[in-house]
């Protein structure tokens, strides 16, 4: 049996997840009894069973595995939690809790936790989650190599560059392949194969095969890969920071922001990624202290002039963790893929949005929630959505957040779901991976009305989170100013901010900030940003694109917006969505109308035009099954 090695670039959760689905697979065909091709195998396990055919190379950038930015020192400090409890994980053979519960008290008192006090809706640092991950990560990769699978890792390896092999002999891969003098062939020793140092080994299974793809790292070049997956996760690029002094692109790592500031910060966004630049700056510029039973917020003395204003879309907070009657997200009771594709065929090969609208939520609504579904039943997407927002802006933003605070507070001690939020979450999840099919217009309405919606909804912040925001509020530290897609920031000079926007009188205003932080979030990066260059130098990748069903409609946005669509080859008019168009086993289409099997890529920035809603541990489960159900 001829042997599959397969690179992954980037050690985090999305590799973690893949390793667990290629173990669950071979697992479950062993537990099946099914066979593998005895006669034809090259390598057989010690009880007689004929090993797996896949081979794992795992090359990240950092010093461990399994945490990935979020779950790390580039992500993280101890003062940020995660927004996922033990229950909300896609399982693995030892759950958060158990991990846990395994530590010991001194361990899990610097970070805070009582190990008597533990549950399964238990949330804790992130950075501790790192550890958890970290650990299952290599308790899997024994699990693998024992079943057959064979997982080389390569810590503090940058990857530079991802190339196809070459005929050329004289070829700077070729002559500089490291293995090709060190390969484990070429010491025909099994026991060195196995052996722990393998785990930091530059070393693949084929090291004089030079088909394929080849990998170019810090270190030289790894060469004959089968395919690749490319799971570098989060993205951070700097436009202005470094360059103006006070501007920061993003508020990672947070270890640049932890020091006093006794000026106001605009912070840009309230996101989850609003929130950890909060926690980092108020827990380097005050303290936090409990007075009966309610959570309080006090500067330092030299510090008197510190606050935050957010400056967020009409004003909105996010949602605060509440109990989940289904703790694991799942499309089942969800359209169908069959269903899906009949629609398609139906609609001039479009999935329409106010169709899965209707099916995926409101349908869902009917079931869960009678009451909550009369007041949306004749409303559409647009209408629904201003419902909501009007809704939630009869209150003042911190006062609305107290309220659901509390609703949030009630619904875990009364193990009682908030449906529509819920239904909320998994229409989010629904959508995310068919949304190629949706037409301009509908990705327009997507992106304009139903997405800022759903990111606050699926936010989730952790209720201590919650407490210190209101904590903050309340000491006259925080503020949030709501702002309309107009506004917009001018830098001036360095620590010299002009914030515009139109106030709720619909009079301009102009706030000026000696410090501004980029709090939006992840965004979508184009593909000249992706790093490996030479992947695709035999074939141009297709940039994301979905074509307008209105050619009036197409033709006027050209008009508006000429850099965001564009006429095909076909006369049709599109809107560039950004990064790779990937199909939906998550490879990447190419210009020429071919598809490049050799390719995965899971990297969010690249892949957002095609999927709005990437993040978290269940679409990792979801995609990573995807791409192992065509490697094996």
């Amino acid at each position: 049996m001829n042997k599959t090695r397969i690179a992954l670039i980037g050690g985090g959760p999305s590799a973690l997840s893949i390793l667990k689905k290629a173990l669950s697979f071979f697992s479950k065909q062993l537990a099946d009894g099914e066979s593998f091709d005895v006669e034809n195998s090259d390598a057989n396990n010690s009880d007689g069973r004929v090993s797996p055919h896949l081979i794992f190379d795992i090359f990240e950038r950092n010093t461990a595995l399994g945490k990935g930015m979020p779950y790390s020192k580039d992500g993280a400090s101890w003062e940020h939690i995660t927004n996922i409890s033990s229950d909300e994980l896609a399982p693995f053979d030892e759950t958060l809790l158990e991990w846990l519960r395994q530590q010991s008290p001194e361990y899990l008192a610097k970070y805070h936790i009582c190990k008597a006090n533990l549950h399964e809706k238990h949330v804790v640092p992130r950075l501790l989650f790192g550890e958890y991950l970290q650990a299952q990560f290599s308790a899997l990769i024994g699990k693998c190599r024992t079943a057959g699978i064979m997982v080389n890792v390569h810590l503090q390896c940058n990857v530079l560059d991802i190339k196809p092999s070459t005929e050329d002999e004289n070829s700077p891969e070729r002559k500089n392949s490291p293995e090709r003098i060190n390969s484990p062939e070429r010491q025909n020793s099994t026991e060195r194969q196995n052996s722990p140092e393998r785990i930091n080994s530059l070393e693949p299974q084929d090291g004089d095969n030079h088909s394929g793809i080849n990998i170019l790292t810090n270190s030289g070049w790894v060469t004959g890969f089968d395919n690749v997956v490319v799971c570098t996760g989060h993205v951070w690029p700097k436009t202005h920071e470094g360059k103006v002094k006070g501007y920061f692109d993003s508020p990672y790592p947070p270890t640049k922001l932890q020091r006093k500031y006794n000026h106001t910060i605009a912070i840009k966004g309230s996101s989850l990624t609003a929130i950890d630049a909060i926690r980092t700056l108020s827990e380097a510029n005050g303290e936090f202290y409990q007075t009966d039973n309610q959570l309080q917020y006090r500067l330092f003395d030299d510090v008197p002039n510190f606050k935050i204003v957010m400056h967020s879309l009409e004003g909105l907070l996010p949602n605060i963790r509440f109990h989940l009657d289904d703790p694991l997200v799942s499309d089942e009771g969800m359209l169908s893929e069959q269903e899906i594709v009949q629609h398609r065929a139906d609609n001039d090969g479009f999935l329409s949005l106010d169709f899965i609208f209707e099916h995926n939520f409101k349908r869902t609504l009917k079931k869960l929630d009678a009451d909550f579904y009369q007041k949306i039943a004749n409303k559409n997407i647009e209408a629904f959505c201003q419902w909501m927002l009007e809704s939630r802006k009869a209150y003042a933003p911190f006062t609305l957040f107290k309220i659901e605070y509390l609703q949030a507070e009630q619904s875990i001690k009364q193990e009682s779901t908030l449906q529509w939020k819920e239904a909320i979450a998994l229409l989010s999840f629904t959508i995310n991976h068919p949304a190629k099919y949706f037409s301009a217009e509908d990705t327009l309405r997507l992106r304009n009305h139903l997405l800022p919606l759903i990111g606050l909804m699926i936010a989730n912040i952790p209720q201590s989170s919650a407490a210190q925001l209101l904590a903050l509020h309340d000491s006259g530290v925080l503020d949030i100013i709501a702002v309309d897609s107009s506004s917009h920031l001018e830098i001036e000079d360095d620590c010299d901010f002009h914030f515009s926007y139109t106030d709720s009188d619909n009079k301009p205003v102009v706030n000026t900030y000696k410090t501004f932080i980029d709090c939006t979030g992840q965004k979508s990066l184009p593909i000249d940003a992706f790093p490996f260059k030479s992947m695709f130098k035999d074939a141009e990748p297709l940039v994301a694109k979905v074509r307008f069903k209105d050619k009036h409609q197409g033709k006027q946005h050209l008009k508006e917006n000429p850099k965001s669509v564009c006429i095909g080859s076909d006369d049709e008019y599109y809107l560039e969505t950004g990064g790779f168009a990937i199909n939906d086993d998550f490879q990447p289409m190419l210009a020429n109308g071919s598809l490049n099997e050799r390719y995965f890529v899971m990297a969010v920035p690249y892949i957002s035009g095609f999927n709005p809603d990437y993040s978290g541990f269940d679409f990792c489960d979801q995609v990573a099954e995807l791409i192992v159900n065509k490697l094996k």
